[in-house]
């Protein structure tokens, strides 16, 4: 596997993951909106734009870690697969 190869497969399940957390902040600041009101220091930040950035906040990291997991895990069976074969 190449470094490029790696550092596509890593960006594209942190985008992934940005996509779908931003989905999911969205969908939890629509439906409870007072409960990111008290999350909120400040007054002045809506917490549906505050719920969508920490989904794709969290689902960057998440995402990213899950895609340099899957290169981890993929090195391992390349090593393994090596070593059975000669």
């Amino acid at each position: 596997m190449t470094w490029k190869h790696v550092f596509a497969v890593v960006t594209g399940c942190a985008l992934a993951g940005m996509v779908l957390g931003g989905i999911f902040g969205f969908a939890a600041g629509k439906i409870t909106p007072d409960f990111f009101r008290h999350l909120i220091p400040w007054r002045d930040v809506e917490p549906l734009g505050l719920a969508t950035f920490f989904g794709g906040t969290a689902g960057v990291l998440l995402g990213g870690g899950l895609g340099g997991f899957a290169v981890i895990v993929h090195g391992i069976l390349d090593l393994r697969k090596q070593e059975t074969t000669g």
